[in-house]
């Protein structure tokens, strides 16, 4: 019986269409964890690339255009649906942002991030935390090649004693933007513990969030 080998799925173009899909969509999982790299260095994400690998695979089928073995995830983003399953993707369940502050507003012009009536006091703060950072990301993912590019802003910390604000948060980078990219807004959220001089992470699953606010 021939076994499930390179050159057997080579000469089975189901099969090797299908691996071919596969290995776009760990490439695409691979990039995407490099891309958010700004804010992973604060949280492990338990199984994080198999899950991005089943949420690519999930946003690639919706591509309609490409033949078998060449639909891809930057073809399935193109489609409502598919920017609705990247911004449902949880990273971290016990620490939802927008439960925390609503949703902010994003000037697509320059990618400038707007939190209207933003109030630190609605935050709910872990034991022990007495502030919290906000790091706001854009990644622009470029389908044609696979790859993510990372912009950020400057981290912006409040007390839990804070007043409600206007909150803007630019990007340091103009962003370089291209027809056909995707640009993925993205923010994180970790709370600390501060006492005068000493600065102190917050532990807990609660402690650190991280969330996708759409794609442009």
């Amino acid at each position: 019986m021939r076994g499930f080998n390179y050159e057997n799925n080579k000469n089975n173009p189901r099969i090797y269409k299908n691996s071919d899909e596969f290995g776009l969509c760990s490439l695409f999982a691979k990039e995407f964890k490099i891309a958010l790299r700004p804010l992973l260095k604060y949280k492990k994400v338990g199984m994080l690339h198999q899950r991005l690998m089943q949420l690519g695979s999930k946003i690639k089928s919706l591509d309609s255009t490409s033949d078998k073995g060449a639909r891809n995830v930057g073809a399935g983003l193109k489609t409502l649906k598919g920017k609705l399953l990247l911004r449902e993707f949880v990273f971290t369940p016990k620490a939802g942002i927008r439960q925390h502050f609503g949703n902010p507003e994003i000037d697509v012009a320059d990618f400038t991030l707007i939190w209207r009536g933003f109030d630190p006091s609605s935050a709910r703060f872990p034991k022990g935390a007495t502030d919290f950072e906000l790091l706001y990301l854009l990644l622009a993912y470029d389908a044609e090649v696979n790859l993510f590019t990372t912009y950020e802003a400057t981290p912006i910390r409040r007390s839990k004693f804070g007043k409600a604000e206007e909150l803007v948060m630019k990007l340091e980078r103009k962003v370089n933007k291209k027809e056909g990219k995707h640009y993925i807004p993205v923010i994180g959220l970790r709370f600390l513990e501060i006492l005068g001089e000493e600065e102190y992470e917050c532990l807990g699953q609660d402690a650190v969030g991280i969330e996708i606010f759409g794609v442009f």
